[in-house]
């Protein structure tokens, strides 16, 4: 059985994997400048998960011959960087909890606008919920970590 997917359905997965990819980049590079390693070990993940999430999405849709092309942008990271300045403060671990919030919010965003569709395809669905559910996790487990790294 070949899948079809209206117009706007392929838009939103299109921005999902477009957004996937981009915090992949954005938090590989983050990462890198964290000196804690449990909390550089957690943005890792979460910068390998992104990418795993995208390839997930793409394996599944490419069983039913569906191609979604992704733009090689990183225009959202962008605004996601100017979110994590604007809400970040003096105190220590702001910029962490800042791009938390926006990150999330994005992730949100992106899912609940796909998951709000008829999903043609069969286990598509459960694989974003779970994905959703597992970024959340990583989120707080991040949250934690950060907290934790200036308790001491």
């Amino acid at each position: 059985m070949i899948a079809t997917i209206n117009q706007m359905l392929q838009n939103k997965l299109q921005s999902l994997v477009s957004f996937l990819c981009q915090v992949n980049k954005g938090f590989d590079a983050i990462a890198e400048e964290i000196d804690c390693s449990n909390l550089k070990t957690a943005m890792m993940a979460v910068a390998l998960e992104s990418k795993q999430y995208a390839k997930e999405i793409n394996d599944q849709l490419q069983h039913c011959n569906i191609t979604v092309p992704v733009e090689d942008t990183d225009q959202l990271w962008r605004k996601i960087e100017l979110n994590i300045q604007e809400q970040a403060d003096n105190a220590k671990g702001s910029e962490i909890v800042a791009l938390c919030s926006t990150c999330e919010t994005y992730f949100n965003k992106f899912y609940e606008a796909v998951l709000a569709e008829n999903l043609p395809v069969k286990n598509l669905k459960a694989i974003i919920t779970f994905q959703l559910y597992a970024i959340e996790c990583a989120f707080m487990k991040i949250r934690l970590l950060n907290t934790l790294r200036f308790s001491a």
